[in-house]
């Protein structure tokens, strides 16, 4: 037993070190193309250059992907000699540049964006003396990364062909959705199914929001994800009740069926591609939605069957487009999908956290260009490196780092017994690179070898002793310097981002009102819409899976056991939520439809002001009675069904947030969090 577990881990490791070799090969040749034609002064810029290769590697890239290598590199450049300048430059402009790198880059539902470009700033700033005696071999040596670079990843993309990587997965995700219709035909919603629909909307929303957030597919797919993901949630909209399935669960199968079928012609038209493929689907599907419809009298199903087939249509109708256009926002589109996605509030992840790296980054270069002691920028290294999105990882890396850098320390002086000359320190810095890049990040394995590594290296130019001093000593400062900012600088524990979701969302419901008020009056594309379900899925599931692990967590934690006692509650919130903004997906879908009346204008117009009036945690769910006067203004029925439902999610929001005495939307206190 203990071989067979010996042999499954070496084939991980060796599985590990084989898909890394292309990251090890692009290291190895740009660290001799830096070292050969501009000197060792300048190998600093190696290390995130290769993490940019390998973050880069594993995804598409657009021709915008390699001009923006080189004008982030050349802002990251300039912000860097600035921050050289002088002491209070260097503590403004570390302040300041994070807020470029991070707050614009990173979210927290993908945190670790920002990190290449960051690194870069952080290790430029490392030798000052670079940027202000030689700023143009500097820039130079920039350039010829950017350069490697590009061609190393235009040759792996030729190589992998990521674009048609992430098509394939949209085709598996479609084929998932029409076999999910078959069975809701054909067994009716059971709670597996309700589950695996759900599933599926996550895992739509998810391929969607990465591979925009990280461009990792044409943008030709990426506009079908966003129209798809809206289908699977327009079909998970079906899991909301169960009304639905009453006495004509014949016709609600049959319409189903077709459904799925048309699903499948679709994902087929889309692997075949072009106008011909489309245009026989298409006349299809406008045909049974210019039908009067299954079952009219179905509120729910009526519009999941109209809103279905019409985005059907559009994905079919810019499929068939063969001068096909990505989608364009206009300036006040793209502003309100910002304000969707960034919050310039303290309450906000990227805020806090942009604060917390300004500071250590502030700190810690202010120290190495006040005080000229040699390798203190390893000070810097280790204080970016340990800096982490959330403070739990943070805290981990610090142990995992002392125990990694003191083996390596040990390592270190025992080769110095071996007096290996130029070549052979040369030829182990070599070997090393494999290891180090095959480790886990943050990992003891990862530690030991990155200490290895940079002290062995640096024994050319210092003595040994003084290299692994200066490593644990620079080491030391960073962890003390990490620890306090974490703890005094804007903390974010699990608890106080749980609240900030669920306020975020809260927030997003007032918005999406107000995007279905600017449907009312002008054209307002799908992307928008799309955009603002797919942000309000991925905070929805961050904060789902917190609640998830109220129940393990609440043992071992004071504050989250104080929390953990209305799990229950927050289970109902969180549902009605989701609900709420699949109501107003609908509503939104209806209004772009046209359904609301020019004399009903003035009315829904008032619903619109109560809801928007009533949007933060406090309030929401008040007032509904006034709303459920107003619905008998309106002649649609599916107009009244929609805000009806909402209405009805709303009064149950209400009372999930009074049950558990305003613990959910309760931020905890900046004294609270210090105190931890």
């Amino acid at each position: 037993m203990r071989l067979e577990s010996a042999q499954v881990w070496l084939d991980r490791r060796r599985a590990r070190l084989v898909g890394t070799l292309p990251t090890i090969a692009f290291f190895i040749a740009l660290y001799w193309v830096v070292q050969l034609g501009f000197g060792s002064e300048y190998l600093l810029a190696v290390s995130p250059f290769t993490t940019l290769f390998e973050v880069r590697l594993g995804k598409y890239n657009s021709p915008g992907q390699y001009a923006r290598f080189f004008l982030v590199s050349a802002l990251a450049l300039v912000g860097a000699r600035l921050a050289v300048s002088g002491l209070v430059a260097c503590v403004v402009v570390n302040l300041c540049m994070p807020f470029l790198l991070v707050f614009m880059r990173s979210s927290q539902l993908n945190p670790k964006r920002y990190f290449p470009y960051t690194m870069l700033f952080a290790f430029l700033e490392l030798r000052p003396e670079n940027l202000v005696g030689s700023f143009a071999t500097q820039a130079a040596v920039l350039a010829t990364c950017c350069v490697v670079l590009t061609a190393s990843l235009v040759v792996g993309g030729l190589v992998t062909r990521r674009g048609e990587q992430a098509r394939e997965r949209l085709h598996r995700h479609v084929h998932r959705l029409a076999d999910d219709l078959d069975r809701l035909a054909d067994e009716g919603l059971s709670e597996a199914l309700r589950s695996e629909l759900l599933r599926l909307r996550r895992d739509f929303a998810e391929l969607a929001y990465s591979t925009r957030e990280d461009s990792s597919a044409p943008a030709e797919v990426v506009n079908l994800l966003d129209m798809l993901a809206t289908l699977a949630q327009r079909t998970a909209y079906l899991t909301g009740s169960a009304d639905w399935e009453g006495g004509r669960r014949a016709e609600h199968a049959g319409a189903l069926r077709t459904l799925a079928r048309l699903t499948r012609e679709l994902d087929a038209a889309l692997r075949i591609g072009g106008e011909d493929a489309c245009r026989r689907i298409l006349d299809e599907a406008r045909g049974l939605l210019a039908a009067t419809g299954p079952l009219p009298e179905e509120g729910r199903f009526r519009i999941f069957w109209q809103s279905y087939l019409n985005m059907v249509v559009l994905v079919l109708r810019t499929a068939a487009d063969p001068y096909q256009r990505v989608w364009r926002m206009s300036i006040a589109d793209r502003a309100r999908v910002t304000l969707f996605r960034k919050r310039p509030s303290l309450d906000s992840f990227e805020m806090r956290f942009s604060l917390r790296c300004g500071a250590v980054l502030a700190v810690s270069c202010l120290c190495n260009l006040l005080f000229p002691v040699d390798h203190l920028y390893w000070y810097v290294l280790h204080a970016f490196l340990l800096l982490q999105p959330f403070p739990d990882e943070s805290s981990r890396r610090m142990r995992t780092r002392m125990i990694g850098t003191a083996l390596g320390c040990m390592f270190v002086h025992a080769v110095a017994l071996l007096n290996l000359g130029w070549t052979g320190i040369m030829v182990l810095g070599t070997v090393l690179v494999a290891p180090l890049y095959a480790s886990t990040p943050g990992s003891v394995t990862s530690a030991f070898f990155a200490t290895a590594y940079a002290v062995t290296m640096a024994s050319v130019s210092i003595d040994d002793t003084y290299a692994t001093t200066m490593r644990l000593a620079s080491l030391a400062l960073a962890v003390v310097t990490v620890a306090l900012v974490n703890r005094l600088v804007c903390p974010t524990s699990d608890r106080r981002l749980f609240a900030a979701n669920v306020r975020q969302m809260f927030d997003m419901v007032a918005r999406y009102w107000e995007l279905v008020r600017a449907t009312l009056t002008h054209r307002v594309d799908t992307v928008v819409s799309s955009e603002t379900l797919l942000h309000f899925q991925m905070v929805h599931s961050q904060a789902a899976g917190f609640v998830e692990e109220l129940g393990a967590r609440g043992e071992k934690d004071r504050e989250i056991a104080e929390l953990a006692r209305y799990r229950e509650a927050a289970d109902r919130m969180l549902f009605c939520l989701w609900e709420i903004m699949c109501e107003l997906e609908q509503l939104e879908f209806l209004v772009r439809l046209r359904e609301v009346r020019p004399e009903e204008r003035g009315v829904f117009e008032r619903i619109v002001d109560l809801a928007e009036a009533r949007c933060e945690p406090e309030r929401f769910g008040t007032g509904v009675e006034v709303a459920r006067e107003l619905l008998e203004d309106l002649a649609e029925p599916d107009l009244r069904y929609v805000i009806g439902q909402y209405v009805e999610r709303a009064g149950e929001l209400r009372a999930a947030i009074d049950d558990a005495q305003g613990a959910l939307v309760e931020k905890p206190s900046y004294v609270d969090e210090v105190r931890g």
